[in-house]
């Protein structure tokens, strides 16, 4: 692996997730904020919901009932989305942690073997 190969996959990886979390948590902090303390719960919904709409297979869709039940089961299903996606926050998170060792030893090995061909 070269060098502009590793700074790629570490800017993928670690940089992006990392920036996504942080601008998240600033656009959706001021929104969880009740009576002077922060509700971690919507928090976490509201920041996992980009990761998660997408990742949630199955839409419960109301069948026959009245307007409020629909429009109960649709934010029931973004709440789902986001209880989700706060896990794959959670879990891209860890890989960018996981990333910034793997990251310096691609660095330093990247000319050790630059001599052999590659296959």
């Amino acid at each position: 692996m070269t060098r502009g190969e590793a700074l790629k996959d570490f800017f993928r990886k670690t940089i992006l997730p990392v920036a996504s979390a942080a601008l998240l948590y600033c656009i959706f902090r001021s929104a969880c904020v009740k009576n002077g303390e922060l509700d971690y719960l919507w928090l976490w919904i509201l920041c996992g919901l980009p990761f998660g709409i997408w990742r949630l297979r199955l839409w419960i869709i109301p069948g026959g009932g009245s307007l409020g039940g629909g429009i109960a089961l649709f934010l029931l299903n973004f709440v789902f989305a986001g209880l989700i996606g706060g896990c794959v926050l959670v879990w891209r998170l860890l890989v960018a942690a996981w990333y910034i060792p793997v990251t310096a030893y691609r660095l330093l090995t990247a000319d050790r073997y630059s001599f052999l061909p590659e296959e």
